[in-house]
């Protein structure tokens, strides 16, 4: 970790000097006020620049789309992007890479990162950061205003991506007013996490705000030798000139260092019984992930009817990635050594002790809205480029065998690249698209949506010196929308998507990449008052060109395909002035559908049905009280389906207390997680028995919050 706390501290405490308090232009970033557990007081224009881009008010989208605010992750104390996205119809978890600060996540049944496409080894998390699509960085939940989500394929706003949808993480913005804040939070496990945070004017004028705000986590678990720490520091300003022009430029400092949790294998059709501690991973060396990034928006109205709206990301991280992966399977015999002799291979599979991932995107989006005859159209078009790529020199070495009963971890070498196989790939992702939208109001409540988007894209992973695959795509969307009566609106949507690329054949051939559709159909009800907002949606939707392996090295197939289809419930909103409920609800059948092997298959991880709840009731004094429980129903483990996950119903609770001091505000506030302390497991890797990641057990975790 190369940023010393102190430097934290040191700027921390310049910040006041920097802040007056005088009254502030809107908030930069796209980011959706909530309040707690309510829509009331949202702007609909900030959530449809992100989850439908278009301009048009988030209600009327023709696709679903969910929010977790920032009041949520507060009162469940959230400390990882897979407990976020667990309150949302839908969702689950594979085995990801990269710590659990970068969990793989799956929607509508499909991962957000192909593994059909990339290889077993490319589970890295892939989300979008106030935009923008990333791959393998960590998430700075200390830094996190709200998580949306996305359902079904987003091809033709965002650019090629995974059918399931997408994850958007919208960063802390620039405060209206002075605050300041400091907040600490402790868990029995080791576990802790320390925020401090300052936002408000700069000088005595009314144009220029700031913010800046540092964090330190610690993701301490019972679990052996898995440790991950995470240091972030984030800078913000915002020019307002005038009431039609804002620019913003935000910079975020991340680094983490981590050794990954591999599990426990599977034995028979079940995780292997072993101690909760129990974990084959004891790299000496900590892997490490630090990222650098900074965001440019431009924002201009202008007229009444037209605005104009340029973003530029630039992102640069440095990777040493140096776990030890056990398996099963003993690469040099061939044997099966959990059949042999209850043992796992041990190897130093695919490292990167020098690694670096560059990304660099440009979006330009003109929206406006105009009338032919009595049609009123709300049009969007733009342009974006996007360009992803990561070097360095990956290794192999097979080292020892641990009994997964009795380990012995005494002869754990440290890596020596003499002793290992290198490896090269090249590996780079770009593309450069325009797209047009337009939604037409037919009157009567009718909208039409019609899209259309040109990719000309060039991608490879593959060794050096191997040509890109290049090809270009027009992907469609069409939906329909109908505002029954105020607050009610049924809404129907087809979707074509282009997700991964699939590299080239053993001949050096070209493969098709990755394809999907979509037929959705759902109705959205959102309170007068906008206290509440619900959502009921179903949808088929399938995968094609799913490469097959099962005649390689001879030759590769893209023949494969999966589908994805189910209803999905999701509710946010207050009840009442007192109670406050997030809730989901999910009924996916997801399986494999042409495939020589694996036909007729589940996909792994995907649960029949699944939901959670989540409720917060005010009580009087300050006091609070917060209940919930998250349930999934049996997962296959593998795409075999060899072994199978059992379900589980995990319940959290909460108790808070707020009251003032002076000119502060302070929260005292007690999480139990998994309260009643069952054993059970989160997900799996779709190719490895015996990568099987386990729930946490029951924690109690303390936070203390000062604000003013």
């Amino acid at each position: 970790m190369q940023l010393p706390r102190p430097v934290i501290v040191a700027l921390l405490a310049l910040a006041p000097a920097a802040l007056s308090a005088q009254t502030a232009a809107p908030a930069t970033g796209p980011v959706l006020k909530l309040e707690p557990y309510s829509v009331t007081g949202s702007r609909p224009d900030d959530l449809s620049s992100l989850a439908d881009k278009t301009g048009v008010d988030p209600r009327l989208a023709a696709q679903s789309f969910a929010v977790v605010p920032r009041a949520v992750l507060d009162d469940q104390k959230v400390l990882t992007l897979a407990e976020a996205t667990r309150n949302v119809s839908g969702t689950a978890t594979d085995f990801g890479f990269n710590g659990s600060s970068a969990p793989l996540l799956i929607l509508r049944g499909f991962q957000t990162t192909s593994m059909t496409a990339m290889g077993m080894m490319s589970g890295m998390s892939s989300y979008y950061l106030n935009g923008t699509k990333v791959q393998g960085i960590p998430v700075n939940m200390a830094n996190v205003e709200s998580v949306q989500v996305v359902k079904g394929p987003d091809s033709v706003l965002f650019g090629r991506g995974e059918p399931g949808g997408l994850v958007n993480v919208v960063s802390r913005p620039v405060s209206e007013t002075t605050r300041f804040s400091l907040e600490g939070t402790a868990a029995d496990t080791g576990a802790y996490r320390v925020i401090a945070e300052g936002s408000g004017p700069l000088g005595t004028g009314r144009a220029l705000f700031g913010r800046l705000a540092a964090s330190t986590t610690r993701v301490e678990s019972d679990r052996d030798f898995v440790v991950e720490n995470i240091l972030g520091l984030s800078a913000g300003a915002v020019w307002a000139p005038d009431a039609k022009t804002r620019v913003s430029l935000t910079v975020d400092r991340v680094e983490q260092e981590y050794r990954n949790d591999y599990g426990v294998p599977a034995l028979g059709n079940r995780p292997a019984n072993l101690p909760d501690s129990r974990q084959f991973n004891d790299a000496p060396e900590l892997s490490t992930i630090d990222t650098t990034s900074a965001l440019l928006e431009f924002r201009r109205q202008l007229n009444d009817a037209w605005s104009l709206k340029a973003r530029a990301l630039t992102l640069e991280a440095d990777t040493h990635e140096m776990d030890i992966s056990p398996w099963r399977s003993d690469l040099t015999t061939g044997e099966d050594r959990i059949a042999v002799a209850n043992e796992l291979a041990r190897y130093y599979y695919y490292i990167r002790p020098d690694g670096r991932y560059r990304l660099d995107q440009f979006t330009l989006d003109l929206t406006g809205k105009f009338e032919t005859g009595s049609l009123g159209h709300t049009l969007l078009a733009g342009f974006d480029t996007y360009y992803g790529r990561k070097t360095g020199t990956t290794y192999f070495q097979q080292l020892n065998s641990v009994n997964i009963f009795n380990p012995d971890f005494s002869q754990t070498p440290r890596f020596d690249p003499a002793m290992a196989m290198p490896v090269e790939y090249d590996d780079h992702n770009r593309w450069t698209s325009v797209y047009v939208n337009d939604q037409v109001a037919l009157g009567h409540g009718v909208h039409l949506v019609g899209a259309l988007r040109y990719d000309r894209t060039s991608a490879i992973f593959a060794a050096p010196g191997t040509q890109a695959n290049k090809e270009s795509f027009v992907t469609p969307r069409a939906g329909l929308v109908w505002e029954v009566r105020p607050g009610h609106v049924l809404f129907a949507q087809y979707q074509d998507a282009v997700a991964a690329n699939n590299g080239r054949n053993v001949d050096g051939t070209p493969l098709d990449a990755e394809t999907a559709r979509q037929v959705e159909a759902g109705w959205r009800y959102t309170a007068p008052d906008q206290r509440l907002t619900t959502t009921l949606s179903v949808y088929e939707l399938t995968k094609s060109n799913r490469t097959d392996y099962s005649l390689y090295p001879v030759t590769i197939q893209t023949i494969g395909e999966a589908r994805s289809r189910g209803v999905e419930w999701d509710f946010l909103g207050r009840v009442t002035d007192e109670l406050s409920v997030i809730a989901s609800a999910a009924y996916t059948e997801a399986e494999v559908t042409k495939d020589p092997f694996y036909q007729g298959t589940r996909l792994a991880n995907v649960p029949r049905t699944s939901g959670s709840l989540w409720t917060r009731y005010q009580l009087a004094g300050g006091w609070a009280v917060g209940a919930g429980v998250f349930a999934q129903g049996q997962r296959q483990g593998d795409q075999a389906n060899t072994f199978q996950l059992p379900g589980y119903a995990r319940t959290d609770a909460m108790l808070s207390y707020d009251f003032t001091a002076g000119i502060a505000r302070v929260t005292l506030q007690l999480n139990v997680d998994n309260v009643l302390d069952r054993r059970f497991y989160t997900g799996s890797h779709q190719f490895v028995k015996d990568w099987i990641a386990p729930g946490k057990p029951r924690t109690f975790t303390f936070s203390a919050r000062v604000e003013y």
